[in-house]
């Protein structure tokens, strides 16, 4: 809140204020009167001017006798401003123990009543009420500036239904928040399930940060009713044929001791696995299985991909007591699986091993998606002879056959004028990903030479400077955006984090060349730099210290950005191609409400790519088009095109692509399915408390529940809205600005004086 300042005027002479005053004043009236008999000698109309100035000047001269001084106070609130947020999803609809639904009693407590919560907050704060609607908020009502800035009376409903499909913690609040204001504080109305993506808890640290407590009100009941749910199914996208599937259902058991039940997967109506169980009441359970890829059936023949198959994850009582569930809505979930008939490929080359090559080598090779092939240098005296020469792939087919081609600290002298070749080819015309890994040796900036020099987003100085040591990364406002460098489940928190990940000991110092993007920097180099390369994509990475991040941690960050990293740079995958088009989508599995981004690559009939086409996608649902989409280019990927789908509901889908306007839709065609997951919102019906309590603590709020918030939560706001007040004071009396009043009075009196010639 803007800090408010008032000004006032004192006197702190020991003398009576008042008697200072009256002998001021008749000071001041004694000298006009003395003066006033000059005027009969003047005939100007501002002879009594003198006069009048020498009376002031008195006047102030006397009047210092009092001691006046000017007070400044300003006053700083630490808060004053609260967003209320509303949960709105479909689980506020439950009603715990014969109760009002969750959300009329979130309603109630806010609006009801002339000592309603909100009118109480309004009195001493600027108060916004937002509703949470999935992904979405919803701003229905403010009060600011004690009244002069308001959207009208306090509501007397929501005004809407509980009926959001899902509970976002995180962006949504975010949203709701909107701009960082200094001096806020956040109170969530929820029965806490969370159930997309994002990390609430690492909300709450940003908050911390950023000095805005959250404040979480709990609504439900903690006591969980008979009930069996499927939480989630954890399985691949995607699985090669010859292989089996292996995965884990978790589920939610609030049964009696002792119920017996049943966990099954089935595909068209086959029972593909399946285990008895008896209900614990202990929550969530958790069942892993394996099962053969070939015991799935054959695929419909009316289907038009061959490698889509839907498994349904079941889950129910057995016996007589089959009905003791309170709701069976949430008892089953759809995953959508791709069989795969060739994996995706990755090249490494490195001058040495390194440990960074060596990690992501393992990385890559306990990834099922990937097929990888990791090439070290033994620096043999005859090229020929080396293991470089042996190893590297042996024809141009060969390596245009890879997506993706990690390069270390290798010199380019090593390779023959042939095989660079072919790695400029793989990158600008195969629409290939290149990622560079900087060494200690520097054999890299060999590469910034030759054939191979547009290949390299980066120069390095004729005069190398010792390295910085004990550096951090720190993400630009591209590389905020740029989601293969997301670490965090939260987006909120990811920018935040990357500075707190541990220290790189080494990084080459280079900068950035035109037409390229810094994402990160260590120190004050560029560290992380992307550039489009023809129909490819090339990042430089300045450290090979990212190995660094498994200290403690193992796999949790190293892991999940390189694979997010070759994901992104990787020429992009396509699940349907012919001769002439080729469409694929960036992931093989969707949930409703997610949106899908459409990949499209066009060929001309020699098989060159064609970079100026304008195709369009159309979307079809159930055998009906539901949206035309204009694709754009790819700034990543020359020559390819993309656009984003509308948020999706469940169904069989169909994408067909015309390469322009003017042209029919081509036969092929690429299957996507969107899987019935049910009602994630029913998946829990108690309140989840841990983590409310969770998000309070990490931003220095509290937890309430609902009954204590009504009396609980003003008090609470009052005592964290401390005033800090600062006074300045100016003694007027003994400062040059009053008695410098005086002297130019009496100056001004003086010349004014000498030009009517009164003196």
């Amino acid at each position: 809140m803007n800090p408010r300042t008032e000004t006032t005027l004192r006197f702190t002479s020991d003398y009576p204020v008042i008697t200072v005053w009256l002998l001021a004043f008749g000071l001041a009236a004694t000298m006009w009167f003395l003066y006033r008999r000059e005027l009969k000698f003047v005939g100007s109309r501002w002879g009594w001017v003198p006069a009048a100035l020498r009376s002031l000047a008195v006047f102030l001269l006397v009047l210092a006798l009092s001691g006046p001084m000017m007070r400044r106070e300003t006053t700083q609130r630490q808060l004053g401003r609260v967003v209320l947020a509303v949960d709105t999803s479909a689980s506020m609809k439950l009603e715990d123990d014969n109760k009002e639904p969750r959300l009329l009693r979130a309603e109630k407590m806010l609006l009801s009543g002339s000592t309603s919560l909100l009118k109480k907050l309004t009195e001493t704060q600027d108060v916004e009420l937002v509703l949470l609607r999935g992904q979405q908020t919803q701003r229905v009502w403010w009060n600011r500036q004690n009244g002069k800035d308001t959207s009208g009376d306090i509501p007397l409903s929501f005004e809407v239904q509980a009926d959001a499909p899902i509970t976002n913690l995180d962006n949504a609040l975010k949203d709701a928040l909107g701009p960082a204001i200094p001096g806020t504080a956040l109170v969530v109305l929820t029965d806490g399930q969370h159930n997309s993506p994002g990390s609430p808890e690492e909300f709450a640290s940003v908050m911390k940060q950023s000095n805005t407590p959250v404040f979480t009100v709990g609504f439900g009941t903690e006591v969980p009713p008979a009930d069996l749910s499927v939480l989630n199914v954890i399985t691949a996208e995607s699985v090669f044929t010859e292989e089996n599937l292996q995965g884990r259902v978790l589920i939610s058991d609030s049964l009696p001791v002792g119920t017996p039940a049943l966990i099954k997967i089935t595909s068209a109506g086959k029972t593909i696995w399946e285990q008895s169980f008896l209900g614990d009441g202990k929550g969530e359970r958790r069942f892993d299985f394996n099962f053969p890829v070939k015991e799935l059936p054959e695929a419909a023949a009316t289907e038009h991909d061959k490698t889509l198959r839907l498994l349904n994850v079941q889950v129910a009582i057995q016996g007589e007591r089959s009905n003791l569930e309170k709701t069976r809505s949430n008892n089953s979930r759809e995953v959508a699986l791709h069989l795969l008939t060739k994996k995706r490929k990755v090249l490494i080359l490195d001058g040495r091993p390194r440990w960074e090559t060596r990690y992501i080598h393992n990385h890559f090779d306990r990834d099922d998606r990937w097929e990888t092939k990791l090439v070290f240098d033994d620096y043999s005296e005859k090229i020929d002879d080396g293991n470089l020469q042996k190893t590297f792939p042996i024809t141009r087919e060969e390596l245009l056959s890879y997506d993706l081609v990690l390069i270390g600290d290798v010199s380019p002298t090593r390779l023959k004028e042939f095989q660079l070749d072919w790695l400029v080819e793989f990158v600008e015309k195969r629409g290939g990903g290149l990622i560079l890994i900087d060494g200690l040796h520097g054999h890299l900036k060999q590469w910034n030479q030759g054939k191979t020099a547009s290949l390299i987003p980066v120069t390095w100085p004729a005069k190398v400077e010792a390295s910085p040591k004990n550096i951090l990364w720190h993400l630009t406002p591209e590389g905020e955006r740029q989601q293969a460098l997301r670490l965090s489940d939260s987006p909120t928190a990811n920018s935040s984090l990357w500075p707190t990940l541990p220290e790189m000991c080494w990084a080459a110092q280079v900068t950035a060349q035109p037409g390229s993007v810094t994402l990160a920097n260590l120190g004050s180099t560029p560290a992380a730099v992307f550039r489009p390369v023809g129909a490819g994509a090339v990042l430089y990475l300045a450290t090979d210290e990212l190995w660094r991040w498994r200290f403690q941690v193992g796999d949790l960050y190293h892991q999940r950005l390189w694979m997010q990293l070759a994901a992104w740079i990787a020429a992009p995958p396509f699940q349907a191609e012919d001769k002439q088009l080729s469409i694929g989508t960036d992931r093989m599995r969707y949930t409703p409400g997610e949106s899908s981004e459409i990949r499209v690559r066009v060929r001309n009939a020699v098989g060159g790519m064609v970079t100026d086409a304008k195709p369009r996608a159309f979307l079809l649902l159930e055998g009906k088009e539901i949206a035309t989409l204009e694709l754009e280019p790819d700034p990543s990927h020359f020559g390819i095109y993309r656009a984003m789908t509308p948020p999706l509901k469940s169904g069989a889908y169909e994408i067909a692509v015309a390469e322009s306007s003017t042209k029919t839709r081509s036969d092929l065609r690429l299957s996507l399915r969107v899987a019935d997951v049910g009602n994630p919102e029913w998946a829990t019906l108690t309140m989840n408390r841990s983590l409310l309590e969770s998000m309070a603590t990490a931003s220095g709020g509290r937890f309430l529940r609902e009954e204590q918030a009504a009396t609980e939560l003003p008090n609470l706001l009052q005592s964290i809205d401390r005033k800090q007040v600062t006074i300045q004071e100016t003694n007027l009396w003994s400062s040059w600005w009053w008695f410098g009043a005086v002297i130019l009075l009496l100056s001004a009196e003086w010349l004014l004086r000498k030009r009517l010639k009164l003196i």
